[in-house]
């Protein structure tokens, strides 16, 4: 079998589209939905329709009900279904003859179209017609599709599936013989039907004949009037399961081909499936039918996108979106649908783990939350991550347990804080978090934050000794439109790190970060604030602590100190210009602490390629390199004493026409600037 796939976007709508393959039909009556009848009435009246006529066959269109309802309850989009079935198999299963010569093969399909991703009919017809092997099928435009006259048509909506909406057109050859009223399981009353058919005229059938099995036994053969159509009337049904045998004969009276179709001779009743609400319920039961009294039904509702099931009402009263039920002489069902009190709440939200009197940051939390009030996310504390789910009640609380580790969330309804609290319970320990929503999307809701960063991590302007660096530590921050920010750089000791954090509704980015091989107990984290000022774009304070090491040449007794940020857009330099934002000349490059006897203000020439170098050459042999993309800044000094050379690293910012960063001394850390002029 050859398999065409393809997908496109329309409207935002992923469709997809294959050719070829199936689910087990269900029987009950032709009923075609709106959806169904717009693509009927598409492929019968297209002017290059190829069939000399079409006709829906009450089991194929089963088939195509059933198929398209369980790509959407079992949520997938194939031919073959998770059963290992395709169309073919379907169809003859369900009673439906199809050519010997086609096989037997389960997966097999060359009868079937399906689409999904849209709710519009014309979308889905366009679609196929722009696909030249869906409407070689769909129109008989060869004479093998050209055959298969017959046709039914699937469609089916499920607001919880990938795709949410389901389509299915099968074509198939007509049967030798097939008997088309009543309907497979039809229901009827009396010992008397009426029975209607057709015989494949290719077959050259010259006779139709009929008869009736129940407990009573069989029934001759009558011989029914008409050939290609024709009908019969059957009498002496019993009450309960009746099975019509009908068989097409050539004009020496031999048989050519038969086939049956089951019917229940018992009492009806009326049942009738009304919506309340923006949802849908089983197909095959919705509106007003008509069923066997004493089977038994299911019935299923599904709430549009937005929506919750609230419950059937009417002569059955459940909680149950799958309600199953033994029909009576008269059943009235409601399906409720309400809008779903959590969409204001419904979202991503972000934000820091804290511990003790809440001023210890201990972690990382992230929580979204569903229009439907699942919620699911993670904490991470001291660098163990702990997934989590749970349903939020009427109240927006919610509770969930993973490992041992009790999660409790509270959210506001309303959508007027924006932002959810919660704790997370660890060996008896009790962290508490407060996450901020962030709704930002690149195609709808860009973040206004997008773009490239330079930060600079100052020293605390209190801690002024040789227990903590003096130098600059940095970062390069890239916030996509989608809000999401990576970070990495290097902190004040030559300690690199790299974190992922999004960026809040208010603009906030919370950050922790445990570099991977660093010392027990070092962390870097806080909160950053986007907002655009005179002097800077991004302010905050970020705690360090640096875990002790005595193997450590750099403060090896380690320490926890706080470090005030402030960062700058970053902009690459057009022609012209070099990273400082400004055209190349004097600047002048200050290096401080970190084992020198007194600070260095060392006059440098920028070039029009963002290198800077002495303006008189020698001690301290300066070298500077500003990587114009990222605002990177690498470099190198010679200690006073000519001795040992030392390595530079740091950052641009340019809203401040300047550069900051950091050098390792001997054990000591010291500072990195770069201003404009002499």
């Amino acid at each position: 079998m050859k398999t065409v796939p393809f997908s496109s976007l329309r409207s935002g709508l992923a469709v997809a589209f294959l050719i070829l393959a199936g689910h087990a039909a269900q029987a009950g009556a032709v009923k075609l939905l709106p959806q169904e009848q717009a693509i009927a009435t598409d492929m019968i009246t297209d002017p290059d329709q190829g069939r000399p006529y079409m006709v829906l066959d009450p089991i194929i269109q089963k088939v195509a009900e059933a198929r398209a309802q369980d790509m959407g309850q079992r949520n997938y989009f194939s031919h073959v279904n998770p059963d290992g079935f395709a169309a073919n198999y379907l169809l003859q299963q369900a009673g439906y003859q199809l050519p010997a010569w086609w096989g037997s093969s389960p997966t097999a399909n060359y009868v079937e179209s399906i689409a999904a991703g849209s709710s519009d009919p014309s979308t889905i017809w366009n679609a196929w017609m722009a696909s030249p092997p869906h409407k070689q099928d769909l129109l008989g435009q060869v004479s093998f599709f050209a055959s298969e006259t017959h046709y039914g048509v699937g469609y089916y909506f499920d607001a919880t599936s990938t795709y949410q909406f389901y389509w299915v057109v099968i074509t198939a050859p007509p049967e030798p013989i097939e008997i088309m009223s009543p309907q497979p399981s039809a229901n009827v009353t009396g010992a008397t039907v009426t029975i209607s058919g057709l015989a494949d005229p290719t077959t050259n059938p010259a006779s139709v004949q009929y008869c009736v099995v129940n407990a009573s036994g069989t029934s001759a053969y009558q011989t029914a009037t008409g050939v290609g159509s024709w009908t019969g009337t059957v009498t002496d049904l019993v009450p309960g399961s009746n099975v019509i045998r009908a068989q097409s004969l050539d004009s020496n009276g031999k048989v050519i081909a038969q086939t049956s179709c089951r019917v229940n001779d018992g009492a009806a009743g009326t049942l009738a499936v009304t919506v309340s609400g923006s949802g849908s319920v089983t197909a095959a039961l919705s509106g007003t039918t008509t069923q066997l009294v004493g089977s038994t039904l299911t019935v299923k509702a599904t709430p549009e996108p937005g929506y919750l099931f609230a419950g059937w009402t009417g002569s059955i009263t459940s909680g149950s979106a799958a309600l199953s039920f033994t029909m009576q002489a008269g059943v009235n069902l409601q399906a409720n649908f309400q809008p779903s009190p959590y969409l204001a709440a419904s979202g991503a939200y972000y934000g820091l783990v804290t511990s003790g009197s809440e001023t210890t940051t201990a972690g990382l939390a992230r929580v979204t939350v569903s229009a439907y009030g699942l919620f699911t996310g993670k904490v991470t504390i001291s660098g163990t991550a702990f997934s989590f789910t749970g349903q939020l009640n009427s109240d927006g609380y919610g509770t969930a347990t993973v490992d041992g580790v009790t999660i409790t969330v509270q959210a506001d309804l309303t959508g007027e804080t924006g932002d959810i609290t919660g704790t997370a319970t660890v060996g008896g320990v009790d962290y508490g978090f407060t996450v901020n929503e962030s709704t930002f999307n690149a195609k709808t809701n860009a973040a206004p934050q997008a773009g490239r960063y330079t930060l600079v991590l100052a020293p605390d302007p209190s801690e002024t000794g040789t227990s903590t660096p003096q130098g600059s530590g940095y970062a390069t921050i890239v916030v996509a439109p989608n809000g999401t920010a990576m970070v990495a750089g290097r902190l004040a000791d030559g300690t690199p790190y790299a974190t992922t954090g999004h960026i809040a509704n208010d603009g906030t980015l919370s950050l922790y970060c445990v570099p991977s091989g660093v010392p027990a107990g070092w962390s870097l984290n806080g909160v950053l604030t986007f907002e655009s000022t005179d002097a800077s774009d991004i302010d905050g304070t970020l705690t360090w602590t640096k875990g002790a090491n005595a193997k450590d040449a750099f403060y090896p007794g380690g320490f926890t100190t706080q470090l005030p940020t402030v960062g700058s857009h970053y902009v690459r330099p057009g022609t012209g210009l070099q990273a400082l934002d400004a055209a190349p000349g004097m600047a002048t490059a200050g290096l401080g602490s970190g084992n020198l006897s007194q600070p260095l203000s060392v006059p440098v020439v920028v070039s029009q390629q963002d290198k800077a170098t002495m303006a008189t050459p020698g001690s301290p042999d300066v070298t500077l390199n500003i990587n114009p993309v990222s605002g990177a800044v690498t470099g190198s000094f010679v200690m006073p004493d000519g001795s040992l050379k030392r390595g530079i690293r740091g950052v641009v910012f340019q809203k401040q026409q300047s550069a900051y960063g950091y050098f390792r001394g001997v054990n000591q850390c010291g500072y990195f600037s770069l201003t404009q002029g002499s």
